[in-house]
């Protein structure tokens, strides 16, 4: 018989296990975390919802067509004008008059003048002033003992008056040199006037100052349709502690670039539209060659132009944060629009070495460079070094922007100003 001892184990009836080593490692299956989707940034989300309430909201619609309706009319207006001027009708009493009217043609066509002058035969002269009356004739051309009579009805014509009148002077010193047995030729030797231009490939000062009227009225209307836009929808969001919310899920910073990256692409959407509508009147007018000249000057206006609206849109926004109700809008966003309607005055108006200085300063180089640009007035270094000054200026202005706003908008016990909104801790 077997004893078993306490220290002997049943092998069969209890294995035996083996307490793992301290420098044992357990590993445990390796696991591939899936992909994650990225997040865009807050700004670009701030980005795309700032542009998507713009283009549904109607007072953006309605101001967009009305301006494109203001272009449109403007270009079909001078379109109309230019289809009309020069053509002139003109009732007089038959033959006498045909020879003058046929004179005062070929006088203009030396003249490179595009005149038409339409003769409307009438049977008497009291026929002629009826028809002059009734609005059947621009003019009506009467013969007296002293020489002719234009007709008028409530003013003169000044093209039938000049062609007609050189006509007649014409017609009276050929038969004054008949009579005085001399001929015309002779008369008129040295009496020939010769136009020369000095610059004949460069833009015409015609064109030029057009274009700088159009480049100021339409940096004056975005900036302040912008402005106000945006500094409402931003006093909206303080007024109804909207900005609370946003401000606890995002950073201030990100609210107000994504703000100013929206609100800038529209405005440049805007303009691209504005600048469109204008080349393709000048296009369909027969103004290619206008629109030839100041092609380069409105590349360098659309560069500008999104420097100027950006740092102006941060500025407005600024002024939107300083405010604490929408009535406050008018006197907060007061100083910026004084500052657009200086730009805008300074820069249609400036000439010569004013304009030259305006052309390298911030803002009113929207208009002046572009407007040199067509001109043919600038070296090749001036458009980049204007450019950089505008750059380098709108970098300091955005900083102070961005700190009013940042310190400003959730300030919502007063109406601040500026000053007082630097001047408060972050």
């Amino acid at each position: 018989m077997t004893t078993l001892t306490p220290e002997t184990t049943d092998p069969t009836t209890e294995p035996t296990t083996e307490k793992p080593s301290p420098t044992m490692r357990t590993e445990a299956p390796t696991r591939h975390p899936r992909p994650q989707p990225r997040t865009p940034s807050a700004w670009r989300i701030v980005t795309a919802r700032e542009i998507s309430v713009k283009i549904r909201d109607r007072g953006f619609l309605l101001s967009t067509l009305a301006t494109l309706a203001v272009i449109l009319g403007a270009v079909g207006l001078q379109f109309y004008i230019a289809s009309t001027t020069g053509k002139i009708t003109v009732a007089a009493v038959a033959p006498a008059s045909t020879q003058l009217v046929e004179q005062a043609e070929a006088l203009a066509d030396r003249a490179d003048q595009d005149i038409d002058i339409t003769l409307h035969k009438e049977t008497s002269e009291e026929a002629v002033r009826a028809a002059v009356r009734d609005g059947d004739a621009d003019a009506g051309l009467l013969r007296t003992p002293d020489g002719w009579t234009l007709l008028g009805d409530t003013d003169t014509d000044s093209t039938a008056a000049t062609w007609l009148g050189a006509a007649v002077q014409a017609n009276a010193l050929e038969a004054n040199a008949t009579a005085a047995g001399t001929s015309m030729a002779d008369l008129a030797r040295g009496a020939t006037l010769q136009h020369t231009l000095l610059s004949p490939d460069e833009t015409p000062e015609t064109v030029v100052r057009m274009a700088t009227y159009f480049f100021g009225f339409l940096f004056y209307l975005a900036a302040v349709l912008l402005g106000v836009s945006l500094a409402t929808s931003i006093v909206e969001e303080k007024q109804n502690r909207v900005v609370e919310i946003i401000a606890s899920s995002i950073r201030l910073r990100d609210l107000l670039v994504g703000k100013i990256v929206g609100s800038t692409t529209l405005a440049l959407a805007q303009m691209v539209a504005f600048t469109a509508a204008a080349a393709i009147g000048l296009v369909a007018a027969g103004h290619e060659e206008t629109f030839g000249q100041v092609t380069a000057g409105l590349g360098w206006f659309l560069v500008y132009y999104v420097v100027g609206i950006a740092v102006l849109a941060c500025v407005f926004a600024a002024a939107g944060a300083i405010a604490t109700r929408t009535e406050d809008i008018q006197s907060t966003t007061t100083p910026v629009n004084a500052i657009v309607a200086v730009v805008f005055v300074a820069g249609i108006t400036a000439s010569g070495t004013a304009q030259s200085i305006l052309s390298f300063a911030p803002l009113t180089s929207t208009i002046t460079m572009p407007a040199r640009i067509i001109a043919g007035d600038t070296a090749w270094w001036e458009p980049a070094a204007s450019l950089l000054v505008s750059l380098a200026a709108a970098a300091l202005v955005v900083l102070g922007a961005e700190r009013v706003y940042r310190r400003a908008l959730m300030q919502t016990g007063r109406k601040l100003s500026f000053r007082q909104a630097l001047k408060l801790a972050d």
